[in-house]
């Protein structure tokens, strides 16, 4: 029996070849291969893999037919175009009872998991709390270092979304987006407060400047 490591990715000589837009995605994002015993995938990209919501990244770990694979945690691979390169004795039964899709065609970017591309207010306003809870402590000593400093703010406000999905175990896409639009309500509140309130204090300020 003759198999090979399969490779996805965005560049065109991969086995898998993923949409371009698929931009969060690498040239050479992972491979699948027989190890023997078993499928293997091996994560070779930049943003990582989630595989049933747990994050995989420069590793190679075992899959099974059924295994939800999100590639930078937004393109999912079809099974049927692994199937393609494998037998069906490889590839072994299903054990997870997520939706996959029967889809024949190159990955695509509307096979997608949560837009990690988002503004994240909770990660701008309250870095070091949302990180507390989400999974990356490490902003604790960012803010114990800086503060709340705006350059760090805006780092975090950015790649927010995408720190919180590869570095916490969330239950279910629903529950991620669900959890960060909560700590999004709580950023934008806390930014008009603070709006409001450096309005009153520069209109108390200008009003001083004038009675001089």
């Amino acid at each position: 029996m003759l198999l090979r490591e399969v490779t996805i990715g965005r560049s065109k000589d991969c086995d898998i070849y993923l949409d371009p837009r698929c931009q969060y995605a690498s040239k050479y994002h992972g491979t699948i291969f027989y190890d023997g015993q078993q499928l293997m995938y091996k994560d070779t990209s930049t943003n990582g893999t989630m595989i049933n919501n747990v994050s995989v990244k420069h590793r190679s770990v075992p899959i099974r037919r059924g295994d939800i694979i999100m590639l930078a945690g937004k393109y999912q691979v079809n099974w049927n175009q692994i199937d393609a390169f494998f037998p069906s004795t490889v590839a072994q039964p299903p054990h997870y009872n997520g939706t996959v899709s029967d889809e024949t065609s190159p990955v695509s970017e509307s096979e997608s998991g949560p837009d990690l591309s988002k503004w994240s207010w909770g990660a701008f306003m309250l870095y070091p709390l949302w990180g507390f809870f989400n999974g990356c402590w490490w902003a604790i000593l960012v803010f114990f270092f800086f503060g709340w400093a705006i350059i760090p703010a805006f780092i975090f406000g950015i790649y927010g979304y995408s720190l919180a999905w590869e570095n916490r175990r969330w239950n279910s896409v629903i529950d991620f987006e669900e959890t960060q639009h909560s700590w999004d309500m709580w950023g934008i509140a806390i930014f008009i407060l603070n709006v409001i309130v450096l309005s009153f204090v520069l209109f108390a300020f200008w009003g001083v400047l004038i009675s001089l």
